[in-house]
């Protein structure tokens, strides 16, 4: 099992760059379609229990990306550290990181069902929730928060799998986990038979079920020896040395979403201040933008221990073509949604609910708010860039670049002239400024690197 984990590892040195995105890229993006489809579907069903339900989600949807945040920049973290001494030969310390990140992984879950429970309803206030949509919000999270545990160790296992070589299997557990969800869904929220109706809390309990299945799995693989990593037990204890190496890379990642977070909460309260039907309408735009995002979020995944190992193995003209053809990729698939968005937007919105004024604002807050989204995949690919060769400052300026320089201030200041449309307008002004920032910013550190930038390579 060993030399296959390495042989997987070196072949990120030495294969076709097309042929290494399609084996790293497509497994994820194929698990993180459908394991994000269970987000779109909690939406439909729960948008039959009514306008104010789905507000209910809207409100939970930032809250749950916090914390998801936290796992991805954990995970992201130690796969730009893995990979990189993977890429420099050094496989025992790529073992203790693997290690000493899944001790960490656990003991941010428990911490955030240790904080969070206790002040539920308090955050969900804080958070933009009314009296009518807060016990429904409540009942929805705190089933999500006594559980998050199994969110965590899921993202971050399958991140730092993808990272010995191995995309497929944290790809498969994914689909399987979220097939479980989705096929629990309709049963939890509705009831059949002896099962009751549970509602919104039912849609929480189909996620939670479908995680810790997907955890078992994970446990399994490890425990069998087919994992090309290699504990012993001193691996799994703390390090503080390793660990400030992995959030050196990670806060980007972390400090993106949950920026991105903090102003999904500025933007629920202010569609709040319009009516129930603008934060329904929001927390809409957001799941459909987070589901057309993840194939640009999946490639990132692929691209980033391409990047590493080979910035590892100083080998910089596979690290530029690798952004090339990832970027390519991205912005091709943007414009596709791009156009799915402007040709068909009441079609879109209407999956989720048919009341008339819900359609109607939906459908005009959509062409605005994706005007330019064929752009937003490329920035992610720029920012991952910047995680992959361990440069943690412009990994944190980048990310952060579209919800706090951009977004923020336009969020304080457009709705206050324009009403609901500034509101709409902010995010495609954000979307052109971010990737413009973080072209120039990748085109000089490329200078800097000796990276040619080149359309063709063979």
């Amino acid at each position: 099992m060993r030399a296959i984990g390495v042989d997987r590892a070196e072949a990120m040195g030495r294969d076709p760059i097309w042929r290494l995105l399609f084996r790293f890229s497509a497994p994820v993006i194929v698990a993180m379609m459908v394991a994000s489809s269970y987000s779109i579907v909690d939406a439909i069903f729960v948008g039959r229990l009514g306008t104010e339900a789905l507000a209910a989600l809207a409100i939970a949807f930032p809250v749950v990306m916090i914390f998801h945040a936290i796992a991805a920049g954990t995970g992201i973290g130690a796969a730009s550290l893995i990979s990189r001494r993977m890429g420099a030969g050094e496989r025992e310390r790529a073992n203790k990181v693997a290690g000493v990140t899944i001790t960490l992984t656990i003991i941010l879950g428990a911490l955030v069902a240790i904080i969070c429970l206790p002040n539920l309803e308090a955050l969900l206030r804080l958070f933009g929730a009314s009296e009518s949509v807060l016990p429904l919000a409540k009942s929805y999270m705190s089933i999500l928060f006594s559980f998050a545990i199994l969110d965590f160790f899921l993202m971050v296992i399958g991140i730092i799998i993808i990272a010995e070589g191995n995309p497929v299997f944290p790809s498969i557990v994914m689909i399987v986990s979220a097939v479980v969800n989705i096929a629990l869904d309709p049963v939890l929220i509705f009831g059949v038979g002896p099962i009751p109706a549970m509602g919104v809390a039912g849609a929480a309990t189909a996620t939670v079920t479908g995680q810790a299945i997907g955890v078992i799995i994970f446990i399994i693989y490890f425990t069998s020896g087919r994992t090309s990593y290699r504990f012993r037990p001193s691996y799994f204890l703390p390090n503080l040395k390793i660990m400030a190496e992995i959030y050196r890379v990670g806060v980007a990642s972390i400090v993106r979403s949950a920026a991105g977070s903090v102003v999904m909460v500025l933007v629920n309260r202010t569609a709040a201040s319009f009516g129930v039907i603008s934060l329904a309408v929001v927390g809409i735009l957001f799941r459909s933008s987070s589901f057309v995002l993840l194939p640009s979020m999946g490639l990132t995944q692929g691209v980033l221990p391409l990047v590493g190992y080979n910035f590892g193995a100083k080998q910089m003209e596979r690290v530029g073509e690798v952004l090339i053809k990832a970027g390519l990729v991205s912005f091709v698939w943007g414009a596709l949604c791009w156009a799915v968005f402007m040709l068909f937007p009441s079609q879109v919105i209407s999956i989720f609910s048919t009341e008339p004024q819900f359609l109607v604002e939906g459908t005009r807050a959509l062409r605005i708010f994706a005007l330019l989204f064929f752009v937003v995949g490329v920035q992610m690919i720029l920012g991952t860039f910047f995680q992959g060769i361990g440069k943690g400052l412009p990994s944190l300026v980048l990310a952060s670049a579209r919800h706090v320089i951009f977004l923020l201030p336009g969020l304080l200041i457009l709705p206050r002239i324009f009403g609901l449309t500034g509101l709409w307008v902010i995010f495609p002004i954000a979307d052109i400024l971010s990737t413009m920032l973080s072209l120039l910013w990748a085109g000089i550190q490329f200078r800097r690197l000796g990276i040619r930038f080149r359309l063709r390579y063979r």
